[in-house]
C-alpha cells in the first residue's frame, strides 16, 4: 500500500517524546537510551542541532520508548511537517438546476455548414464588402452575384445526420450547433416565409436539411442547439437603416466597408417589414424547441431595434428550458432568461467569464469548409480542452461540412483520438468542476485541474509525457492515493518538508505507463480538500 512519509519531525514532536521544556540526550547510542530516559536534562548538542539534515540523521538510529509505535508522529502528518491547525475547504460551485446540463457538458461541436462550401468562400461575410480589383479574393472576398451563384451547386448529396450524431458522440460532444441560416439569409430548412431564400427552393439539395439534424442528434443523446443570423444580407429590406451611432463613433466607413448592411438614411417602414420576416422565419424553427439558439449578427444594430426584449421572451414563452448564447443585450432584466458567455477563438488569459461559458473557436483557421494546413490536431484540442474546462467552461469546437454533406476527413481522424481520450479519462472531465472555480489555480499546480463533485478528488491534467516528478503546492488535506487516471497505475507519493503554516510540496512519481495525448492523474482524499489559507 503506498502512503506519505515525512522526511523530517519538529522539535515539538521531540519534546514531545521527552517531556516539556527539557530534552533528553537521545543523540546517544541506542545501547544507552533507556538509561538516558531519568537522566538529569542536558542541552541539546551533537547533530540534534544541524538544522533539518541534521535530525533526520539523529533520528534513523533512535529506538522508540515503550508505549510508542513507530510512526507515532503520522496523525500530525495530515497537516504537513508544519502543522497548520486546518486548512480551508475548497468552494464546490453551486449549478442552476436548469443550466446543470450544459455546464457539464463540457465538448460541444458548432456546424457551419451552407452554401459558401462549393467554391468555397470565407462564408457569407465574403460578400458584404466592397469589391475592386484590388480586394477582389482576398480572405475570399466575392460579389454578391458570384456568392450566391454556389447556391444551385449545393447538393448536398452525401448527407447523412445519423452519420454525423454518431461521429460527434464517439468525439465526446454533448451538444451541437447548426447553421440555419447565416447572414446571406440561405436557409437550410424549407421556409414559407414570402421572400424567402433556401437550398431548398432556390439551392441544389432540394430537401430539408433540419429536420433530420434533429431527429439524428436526438437520437444519439446529444443536445441540438440552432445557430440563427439576426443580419440577412440578402433581404432586400435589411439595408433600411443608418449605422447605430455607438458604431459611428468606432470611425467605420460602414457604408462602404458593409454595403449590404446599411441605408444613408432611416426607412421604418422597410426596417418593420423586415422584423416580421425575421419573426416569422424564428417561428418556423420553434417547433423543434431546440435545446440552446445561438443568435449571431445583432452587432449591426442596437437592442431596441431589433427588438430584442420580445425577441428573447418569445423563446422563454416556448420553452422554458431554453438556453441563449449571443441573443443580444436584453434592455430589462427578463424572468427565467438563461444565457451564456461565448467568446471566439481566445479567451483573456487575465480573467474567466462570470457565470456558464464557452470557447467557440475553429478547428483550423475558418468557419466554413475550407482545405487549410492549419487544421488542429488532437494534441492541440486536447490541451485547449483541458485548459477550458479547468476554467469552468466548455469548449464549442467548430468545423464546417463540405458541400456534399460529408465531415472533412481529417477533421473526423483527430476528433475520434480526442474522443478516445476524453473515453478513458471521463472521470475527470463529467460532471466535475473547473479547478480554478474551487481555488487550485495554476500556482498551485502548474496545469489544468479539475474537481470532482463531492470536493475529495483532484484531477491534474500533466501535458506531454511527464518523466520527472509532479509537483502540486499548498494542499494541507492528506493523500490516500495517486493514480494515473486511465491505466489505474498507483503511483509512489510523498510530502516535502513545509514551513510554519505552509504545507509542503507534494511530490508525485510520474506513471510509468503514460497516454499520448494527455495524462491524468487523480488524488483521492477521505475529506473535502483543504488548501492552505
Amino acid at each position: 500500500m503506498m502512503k506519505t512519509s515525512d522526511s523530517s519531525f519538529s522539535r515539538r514532536n521531540l519534546l514531545k517524546l521527552v517531556g516539556a521544556g527539557t530534552v533528553a540526550a537521545i543523540a546517544r547510542p541506542v545501547a544507552s537510551l533507556r538509561a538516558a530516559e531519568t537522566a538529569a536534562p542536558v542541552p541539546l548538542k551533537g547533530n540534534i542541532q544541524q538544522g533539518m539534515t541534521g535530525r533526520t540523521k539523529a533520528i534513523s538510529y533512535l529506538e522508540y520508548p515503550e508505549g510508542y509505535k513507530e510512526n507515532w508522529w503520522e496523525p500530525r502528518d495530515k497537516y504537513g511537517f508544519s502543522e497548520p491547525e486546518r486548512g480551508v475547504p475548497l468552494q464546490i460551485p453551486k449549478r442552476n438546476p436548469k443550466m446543470e446540463w450544459f455546464e457539464t457538458a463540457k465538448l460541444g461541436v458548432f456546424l457551419h455548414w451552407g452554401i459558401w462550401s462549393v467554391y468555397p468562400t470565407n462564408i457569407s461575410n465574403a460578400m458584404n464588402r466592397i469589391v475592386t480589383p484590388q480586394t477582389l479574393g482576398m480572405d475570399g472576398t466575392v460579389s454578391p452575384k458570384a456568392y450566391y451563384s454556389q447556391l444551385p451547386l449545393f447538393r448536398a448529396e452525401n448527407y447523412d445526420p445519423s452519420q454525423w450524431a454518431e461521429i460527434l458522440h464517439k468525439a465526446g460532444a454533448k451538444y451541437v450547433a447548426l447553421t440555419t441560416k447565416h447572414h446571406d439569409g440561405v436557409a437550410l430548412w424549407d421556409t414559407q416565409v414570402p421572400g424567402g431564400v433556401s437550398v431548398v427552393k432556390q439551392g441544389g439539395a432540394k430537401r430539408d436539411l433540419v429536420a433530420p439534424f434533429v431527429s439524428a442528434m436526438r437520437k444519439e443523446g446529444l443536445r441540438v442547439g440552432f445557430y440563427f443570423s439576426d443580419a440577412d444580407w440578402g433581404n432586400p429590406d435589411y439595408a433600411s437603416m443608418p449605422p447605430p451611432p455607438n458604431m459611428v463613433k468606432l470611425g467605420k466607413n460602414l457604408l462602404k466597408s458593409s454595403p449590404l448592411s446599411y441605408s444613408e438614411k432611416e426607412e421604418p417602414d422597410r426596417w418593420a417589414r423586415f422584423l416580421k420576416y425575421r419573426d416569422l422565419q424564428i417561428g418556423e424553427l420553434l417547433k423543434y424547441k431546440p435545446d440552446m439558439w445561438w443568435i449571431d449578427g445583432n452587432w449591426e444594430r442596437t437592442p431596441e431595434q431589433w427588438n430584442t426584449d420580445a425577441f428573447l421572451a418569445r423563446f422563454i414563452e416556448e420553452n422554458p428550458d431554453v438556453i441563449i448564447g449571443r441573443g443580444g443585450p436584453a434592455t430589462k432584466p427578463l424572468p427565467g432568461l438563461l444565457t451564456y458567455a461565448t467568446p471566439e477563438q481566445v479567451v483573456a488569459h487575465t480573467t474567466t467569464p462570470k457565470g456558464p461559458w464557452e470557447l467557440c473557436i475553429t478547428f483550423n483557421d475558418h468557419w466554413g469548409y475550407v482545405p487549410s494546413k492549419a487544421d488542429k490536431s488532437a494534441s492541440s484540442v486536447v490541451q485547449l480542452f483541458s485548459e477550458v474546462i479547468a476554467r469552468g467552461g466548455n469548449l464549442l469546437l467548430n468545423i464546417g461540412p463540405k458541400s456534399d454533406g460529408t465531415l472533412p476527413e481529417n477533421t473526423v481522424r483527430e476528433l475520434l483520438k480526442v474522443g478516445a481520450w476524453i473515453e478513458r479519462n471521463a472521470e475527470a472531465i463529467y460532471p466535475t468542476f473547473g479547478g480554478e472555480q474551487c481555488g487550485i489555480s495554476f500556482r498551485r499546480f502548474f496545469g489544468p485541474t479539475t474537481v470532482a463533485p463531492d470536493g475529495k478528488a483532484l484531477y491534474l491534467f500533466v501535458n506531454g509525457q511527464p518523466g520527472n516528478d509532479i509537483l502540486v503546492r499548498g494542499i494541507v488535506s492528506k493523500i490516500r492515493k495517486a493514480e494515473a487516471l486511465a491505466t489505474g497505475e498507483e503511483l509512489d507519493f510523498h510530502r516535502q518538508v513545509g514551513y510554519n503554516a505552509l504545507p509542503g510540496y507534494y511530490v508525485i512519481n510520474a506513471p510509468k505507463s503514460q497516454e499520448p495525448l494527455m495524462t491524468v492523474v487523480k488524488l483521492s482524499f477521505d475529506e473535502v480538500i483543504e488548501l492552505d489559507q
